[in-house]
């Protein structure tokens, strides 16, 4: 019995270990990648700045895409969990509401990785679409526009030809509108997160005008049942 209680232990240990490693190396690479860019990072870069060799990198994340793999993967699903889907207040007008979305959207996702990560992944996913980093991103982008539909699934919201606005029709529209904005942020090294929500104003929350009624613009009801 005891026995098997320290081979239990161990492996805890091991795990644990194998765990702060792994994070090790994200958080390493995810500030090289930053400083440096992708391109001119090697896996011996990464491998030597963690003290360990570069076999050792290689098992756990098998490649350079791999490790952006686990950052856009891992801090996307963080992000998504907390800032992305964090509640509004009641009574806010629905262009606010969109403006915050988004404003903590593109400040979380340059929280998860710097400008030259995320334009290295954008430029991968059409140079090789069929690559995993090309799916992942994929899978992020579909992740996202679902995020943004749950907010706007909160309230219920009418078209201005009087029928019921559907949120995942106008979650697409919106990603679409401004995804434009975020590839100037990440390509254009003095653009602010300021200048972005500016753009975001100028550019995406005009949808709303035109496709939402005035009530559901300026005094947005929640839905029956959703928790005040």
């Amino acid at each position: 019995m005891a026995e098997g209680v320290l081979d239990d232990s161990a492996t805890g240990l091991r795990d644990r270990k194998k765990a702060r490693r792994r994070d090790e190396i994200i958080a390493v690479a995810r500030d090289l990648f930053a400083r440096n860019g992708i391109d001119a990072t090697t896996i011996n870069d990464i491998a030597q700045a963690c003290d360990i060799s570069a076999p050792t990198v290689f098992n756990y994340f098998g490649s350079k895409d791999g490790i952006l793999i686990a950052i856009i993967d891992e801090g996307t699903r963080n992000a998504r969990a907390g800032e992305f889907s964090r509640r509004s207040r009641d009574g806010m007008p629905l262009p606010d509401v969109a403006e915050a979305l988004f404003s903590r959207i593109a400040a979380q996702t340059l929280a998860i990785a710097g400008k030259r990560v995320w334009r290295y992944a954008e430029s991968s996913a059409i140079r090789h679409p069929n690559a995993e980093l090309s799916q992942t991103y994929r899978e992020v982008t579909e992740a996202l526009i679902g995020a943004i539909a749950s907010v706007f699934d909160e309230y219920s919201l009418t078209t201005r030809a009087g029928k019921p606005a559907s949120s995942a029709q106008l979650a697409e529209m919106l990603h679409d509108l401004w995804l434009p904005c975020f590839i100037r942020l990440i390509t254009e090294d003095a653009m602010t997160l300021t200048d972005h929500d500016a753009l975001v104003r100028a550019r995406v929350l005009p949808l709303l005008d035109l496709a939402l009624e005035d009530a559901s613009l300026h005094s947005p009801r929640r839905k029956t049942g959703n928790p005040q």
